[in-house]
């Protein structure tokens, strides 16, 4: 079939001229020394992180904004949240949104009415919550609305542990939300929302860790979701457990128990294989802990990047990812690191599909899927080099994804 200006790809096979290409509107052309490339242009996107505002009402010992004077909260205008939502139609791939950020989802002053307008627009929605705010209204809402999945953050399975690290919560009554959020789906014969319980790894709860599965039994929840370590000070590096390369292996991949690794971790590892039935009306799903990686490895992939994911800040402001969403300090491999928020676009003046495919966008974007960074912590001047405390690299990158825990798999998100 002879192909028309309408289905036109990127490909050379069509005889077409460089310059036709880029008249169609289509693709975005990189010339370099050593080859050609064409970005294609369109509307990709498949998945948003949406925050919708970046007040919290806890104090986690863990969050950026405890070591932070600069953060600012705030909320998505609800009219900025509509024009965004109008203009979603413009991306018939896009499936998923994701309620979540630096803030609490349910925090927001009309949480409950986002929810409703994004499940009632056909998108598959899910949340992270610290669970406090799962009140039985917003317990019902979660139900009548269809959400997906809701990731309820629980680092400590006894008061005490839980107190020091979510401060302002108490686990009695985030279980007890929990609890009342499963009855209520009994209730109404309701399979979802699903219930996923997330932990950040630390040296403080690590006795924790074996514990999570019988917790997630009681509460229903089939996935714990264990991800690293973030420090954004000295006290918080000083509880990391992944392995740094360099670094005498305290402790590592210890908690996955490998022969050699340190004995003190080896005490606390999950059993093999670790599984618990979590119970679905009328099914029975196998539960399991899905581990995140304890070492700096080759292997970089970055989720958002690769997933066609932007994420949306509650002020509209579009960056590619979680990492790159603000500006904030933290440490990583006994150095401090200053990331600058790397924003493509505001919704607010222009559209979602347009800072899509604005040419830096689509550039990155490939830089990241082909993973064209240096890998800075196994670099032998990772400790001098001054180029990644900036968040640069010395290939040029700037932002740069060199050392991002993100994409080595040790921080993780849903």
């Amino acid at each position: 079939m002879k192909k028309t200006k309408k289905n036109m790809d990127c490909s050379m096979d069509n005889n077409s001229s460089l310059k036709q290409l880029i008249d169609d509107g289509n693709c975005l052309v990189d010339e370099r020394e050593e080859e050609i490339i064409l970005h294609k242009k369109g509307a990709g996107l498949k998945k948003i992180y949406l925050e919708p505002t970046s007040a919290c009402n806890l104090q986690c010992i863990t969050c950026v904004r405890q070591h932070w004077p600069r953060f600012t909260e705030g909320e998505m205008d609800m009219e900025l949240f509509d024009k965004l939502l109008g203009r979603l139609k413009a991306f018939p791939d896009l499936e998923r949104i994701h309620l979540g950020g630096f803030g609490e989802p349910l925090a927001h002053s009309q949480a409950l009415q986002v929810i409703r307008k994004l499940t009632d627009s056909g998108y598959m929605v899910s949340l992270n919550t610290n669970g406090t705010l799962v009140t039985p209204d917003a317990a019902r809402t979660l139900i009548e609305s269809g959400v997906h999945i809701v990731y309820f953050s629980i680092d400590g399975v006894d008061e005490s542990t839980f107190r020091k690290i979510r401060v302002g919560g108490e686990l009695n009554d985030v279980v007890a939300n929990i609890m009342n959020l499963q009855k209520l789906k009994q209730e109404v014969n309701a399979y979802n929302p699903k219930v996923v319980l997330e932990f950040v790894l630390m040296r403080s709860n690590l006795d924790q860790l074996p514990l999570m599965p019988k917790l997630a039994k009681e509460v229903g929840a089939p996935t714990v979701l264990v991800t690293n370590l973030l420090a954004h000070s000295e006290e918080m590096f000083q509880e990391v457990l992944y392995d740094i390369p360099g670094d005498k292996r305290e402790m590592g991949a210890g908690v996955m128990a490998a022969p050699g690794w340190d004995r003190a971790a080896a005490q606390h590892s999950l059993p093999n294989p670790v599984v618990w039935p979590a119970v679905e009306q009328d099914y029975v799903m196998w539960g399991s802990v899905r581990m995140p990686r304890m070492y700096w490895g080759s292997s970089r992939r970055c989720a958002f990047v690769n997933d066609n994911a932007a994420v949306i800040r509650w002020d509209g402001s579009v960056s590619p990812c979680y990492g790159l969403m603000y500006s904030y300090p933290y440490l990583l491999d006994n150095r401090s690191k200053a990331v600058s928020a790397y924003l493509l676009g505001n919704i607010g003046s222009e559209t979602l599909y347009d800072i899509w495919n604005k040419p830096e966008y689509v550039r990155f974007r490939y830089r990241v899927r082909n993973y064209n960074f240096p890998s800075c912590m196994d670099c032998s001047n990772s400790g001098t080099c001054d180029f990644a405390e900036d968040n640069e690299d010395c290939w040029g990158n700037a932002p740069s994804c060199a050392d991002c825990l993100w994409s080595q798999g040790i921080v993780r998100c849903p």
